[in-house]
């Protein structure tokens, strides 16, 4: 049996469901929404299987210790964001700094389809159509299939209503709704549609109480929902900010910390290992760093290194 462990937003659910269209339909797992783990479920679901695919999953440390406990017989792992390479004869190592993991696990299995773009979308916005070589691609294939920029924009939010309200199996169930659906199938699921309204109303209101100074946009805010991304990305894509730091202090008990910037910077990656030298739980790329952790001290020295990046690499 082959399993498929996937990353909860648009671009892992996507990543999966062409997995699925090029092995067949295999069960499909997700992490604890909004935290970088494994928890019993998943790793019995691993044991049991002769391969698993991980998938847009920041997680290297954390596969290789499932390799290491003899908890993974073989392994393939498909991402793009930024990380130490694994090596481990347990593990295939598959790692480019691609706009999303859709176009990698794309190119791997020589597939093409919207799915493609829904990863990229999902992961860039709108920006994805400027990005050199990649955008050219995804407006080729949106208009191969008829499918709009404002269609597969809208598709993205719809897909990710369900990590957006913290709904695991929501975002299980969603790669095997895409293996068969069509655009229109996704922008017409009422289920999803109702979602995406409640967690907009709330995003909004969040946006509207940030402060933007000097560029930069801060925002704290208390809420259930795993909607951090979804507000810095208000404040940097549309709002015209250089970098967004959000802070989220009700979720789950813990504190939820998200980083983005409007431009990449590659010493992003000396940010994410400053804060797993402290004990917390940081992953990302280029342009985001995303983390999830307990205690108010560690928030106090999170922030402050967080800050430190800030005025020396964004604020001229």
């Amino acid at each position: 049996m082959e399993i498929v462990v996937h990353h909860w937003d648009a671009d892992g659910i996507s990543s999966a469901a062409i997995v699925m269209k090029e092995r067949g339909r295999l069960p499909a797992f997700t992490p604890p929404i909004g935290e970088f783990k494994f928890d019993p479920r998943i790793e019995s679901g691993v044991y049991s299987s002769k391969l698993s695919y991980f998938i847009d999953l920041n997680m290297p440390e954390a596969v290789v210790d499932l390799a290491n406990r003899g908890i993974i017989s073989k392994a393939i792992f498909i991402d793009h964001h930024i990380q130490k390479p694994i090596k481990h004869e347990k593990i295939e190592y598959y790692n480019k700094p691609y706009p999303s993991a859709s176009f990698l696990v794309s190119e791997l299995f020589n597939h093409e389809s919207y799915l493609t773009v829904l990863g990229g979308v999902g992961d860039l916005g709108e920006k994805l159509f400027e990005v050199e070589d990649f955008g050219e691609r995804a407006e080729k294939i949106l208009d191969i299939e008829g499918i709009s920029k404002k269609e597969i924009i809208k598709a993205v939010k719809l897909v990710d209503c369900n990590h957006l309200t913290l709904d695991r199996y929501g975002v299980e169930e969603a790669v095997f709704y895409l293996l068969n659906a069509e655009i229109d199938d996704i922008l017409s699921r009422d289920e999803w549609i109702e979602k995406l309204r409640d967690i907009e109303s709330e995003v909004s209101r969040i946006v509207k109480s940030a402060r933007i100074e000097r560029g930069i946009a801060r925002v704290e805010f208390y809420s259930p929902n795993s909607i951090i991304s979804r507000v810095a990305r208000e404040l940097v894509w549309n709002k015209g900010a250089k970098a967004c730091l959000a802070i989220n202090r009700g979720f789950n008990g813990k504190y939820q910390v998200y980083l983005r910037i409007s431009k990449g910077n590659e010493k992003m990656k000396n940010l994410i290992e400053k804060l797993r030298l402290i004990g917390v739980n940081a992953g990302g790329k280029a342009e985001v760093l995303g983390s999830v952790f307990e205690g108010e001290d560690k928030l106090k020295l999170v922030v402050e290194e967080i800050e430190k990046f800030l005025n020396s690499e964004v604020v001229e």
